[in-house]
């Protein structure tokens, strides 16, 4: 199983992680990677069950199915388009955080035509936007939090202009099955399990968000949490699944 270190799929995966939350025939070895390189991993078919982002299913849907847990989803979770002292500029370079993320697609939404990019893991995007003035790009995770302490200037909310225009919440990133594995049942139990064990012992799951995100401060990594994960991490629901169904349409739509 791949994941992403970041307090919120830690916090989801904690009673996994830990061992207090298990099931019959299920056992994970659990690798830890950056949401693009799972993206590029499910891909190739690489791992039994990923994190990956909801613009990357279409390349991979071949080989996974999408489970109803442990996702990423909901209003006002947005990737934001940043600027570093300058107003933007569709004729200069954007950076953005990985080509089949899901924030590369809301990018081109919301511009609607063809910018040059520059594709760079999250964190080193960040170190770009703040070190280059006149620099753009598309940050995400908990660099939302902090932009505007560390003096960059807010372009556009691009979760915010997908909800204006769609009407539907913004799904962000899903977990993925093989479809090879007949127990995904199982798997979506026990995620929701995970989750809910989470809740009940916030001491114990909160710590170890804390010891993968050792850079943030407490307060980032429980606003983390707190956006991220919602009653659409423990189940999808109707709403959830419409969402998805959009927004997989509406990719398929742009890209063909």
């Amino acid at each position: 199983m791949g994941i992403s270190p970041c307090p919120n799929d830690i916090f989801i995966f904690a009673g996994i992680l830990l061992g207090a939350v298990r099931a019959d025939g299920l056992s994970f070895q659990v690798q830890f990677e950056d949401v693009e390189t799972l993206n590029q991993r499910t891909q190739r078919g690489e791992l039994d069950i990923a994190k990956i982002s909801y613009a990357n299913f279409i390349r991979c849907r071949g080989k996974y199915d999408l489970l109803h847990s442990g996702g990423a989803l909901g209003r006002g979770v947005g990737p934001l388009l940043l600027s570093n002292e300058a107003p933007f500029d569709p004729e200069r370079e954007v950076l953005s955080p990985g080509e089949f993320t899901t924030a590369n697609f809301l990018l081109d939404f919301y511009l609607g035509r063809k910018v040059r990019k520059r594709y760079l893991p999250f964190d080193a995007l960040y170190a770009e936007l703040l070190a280059n003035r006149g620099a753009q790009g598309v940050v995400i995770h908990e660099k939302r939090f902090t932009y505007e302490r560390d003096g960059l200037t807010l372009i556009q909310d691009l979760g915010e202009h997908w909800e204006r225009k769609t009407g539907y919440a913004i799904p962000l990133g899903a977990i993925v099955c093989r479809k090879e594995i007949k127990d995904a049942f199982k798997v979506d139990n026990l995620i929701e399990s995970s989750l809910a064990w989470s809740y009940e012992h916030h001491a114990e799951a909160f710590q170890l968000c804390r010891e993968h995100a050792q850079d943030l401060s407490p307060e980032v990594v429980q606003a983390h949490i707190d956006l991220y994960v919602n009653e659409f991490s423990m189940d999808l629901g109707r709403e959830g699944r419409e969402a998805v169904d959009f927004f997989l349409a509406r990719q398929q739509e742009l890209l063909s």
